[in-house]
């Protein structure tokens, strides 16, 4: 029986190169390709790229290229790795070097990532391709040098599809590729709730933003920068995407469920309060140090496409979303941007002037049967609410 076709890995920063470290030494042909040529020379030189931690070895990857309509020719899976606010520069690249019968593998691609590719897709006339979207990047990551990288953990992350009827064989293909790794999501609207980075990003950089400013980041950002009054920002966002997700008619867990699905935290530490107490119960996140400046991706990725996104859908779908629209604004004067407008809009998404069922039909959402009692504000104030407390689940979420 032969084995997996060629996956195109597209973008060799954390995600890209531990995927494509783990899926060559599991002997799948791997095509690596980078935009920027002198990213690459040092894995070209290497011949391929050295991987520590969860995963071990050395990973020899086929070809190593700045030419996209190369990596892609005759691979099944397009494995797109780089930051969703990215896209759009690659959106119509991938229209023209992909073909119908190849799978394009979004990791992680939230919030909104597989709506926005397949509206551009549409626009070039290349509409009804298989996009799959992963709640969480595959691989929690980092680049410890230009042909290195350490894998902290592989997550337990789930497979969305657009449209949703595609999702089996997303998952087959998938999972063919890393066996047991992933669990299904519902639908895209499901994966883009399980965004736990747009919880835990704006409020970190917004209420830090003069400590950050002041020591180039030289603080923990979850460890110092992440206390009992900004965690309470996070519990409030946690409590309106939950809001926004009962009105969509899509499922959504509490942070600290999500958190302790992705094995941040373990046993009763994930359900016991909200975002504080997971949080400084996680070892894994402990160390990460604060970006250096507030002009960074944790603010164009996670408030742009992270909670604008979510703002524009509680618009359509009259969900009040107040500590998410501060959060935008404020983010929006730090940094000088308009995010709801330069961010991803409903119109971007495609779903601009679509009612609540004609968004659930777009995506292809299953009905669900949802309880009749409001979300709680926040689970450290209703410990005993069914979203707060229960096993683990299988949509876990963030990649921080």
């Amino acid at each position: 029986m032969s084995g997996p076709s060629p996956v195109a890995v597209i973008g060799a920063g954390n995600v890209g190169c531990a995927l494509a470290a783990d899926l060559a030494l599991r002997g799948v042909e791997v095509r690596l390709f980078n935009r920027s040529p002198g990213r690459l020379a040092a894995i070209r030189d290497a011949g391929g790229i050295t991987v520590t931690g969860q995963i071990d070895g050395f990973a020899a990857l086929s070809l190593v290229t700045g030419s996209l309509e190369q990596a892609v020719d005759g691979a099944g899976v397009m494995a797109v790795t780089v930051p969703t606010a990215s896209l759009p520069a690659y959106a119509a690249a991938l229209a023209r070097a992909t073909t119908g019968g190849q799978l394009i593998w979004l990791n992680p691609g939230h919030s909104g990532g597989a709506l926005y590719l397949a509206a551009e897709l549409a626009r070039a006339g290349r509409a009804g391709r298989t996009i799959c979207q992963l709640t969480t990047a595959s691989h929690i990551s980092r680049l410890t040098g230009p042909a290195a990288v350490r894998v902290f953990l592989r997550s337990r992350a789930s497979l969305a599809a657009l449209p949703a009827r595609h999702l089996q064989t997303c998952h087959r293909r998938l999972g063919a590729l890393l066996p047991g790794q992933f669990g299904r999501a519902h639908s895209v609207l499901d994966a883009d709730l399980a965004n736990l980075n747009a919880i835990l990003h704006p409020p970190g950089m917004v209420c830090n933003a003069g400590w950050i400013e002041a020591t180039a980041g030289q603080f923990g950002f979850y460890a110092e920068g992440s206390g009992p009054a900004v965690t309470q920002v996070m519990d409030a966002i946690d409590a309106e995407r939950l809001a926004l997700a009962r009105a969509l008619g899509v499922r959504a867990v509490p942070f600290a469920e999500l958190f302790g699905q992705l094995g941040f935290t373990t046993g009763g530490q994930a359900h016991a309060g909200g975002a504080y107490h997971a949080i400084q119960h996680s070892d894994l996140i402990q160390p990460i140090q604060s970006p250096p400046r507030l002009d960074h991706r944790y603010l164009h990725e996670d408030v742009g496409w992270g909670l604008v996104p979510w703002m524009h859908l509680a618009a359509a779908a009259g969900s009040p979303a107040p500590t998410i629209t501060a959060l935008t604004h404020l983010a929006g004067v730090i940094n000088g941007i308009d995010y709801p407008r330069e961010g991803l809009t409903l119109e971007r998404m495609g779903l601009a002037g679509k009612n609540l069922s004609e968004i659930r039909a777009h995506v292809g959402a299953p009905a669900v049967e949802l309880a009749d009692a409001p979300a709680p504000t926040s689970c450290r104030q209703v410990q005993d609410h069914p979203h707060c407390a229960g096993s683990a689940r299988s949509a876990p979420s963030t990649a921080v």
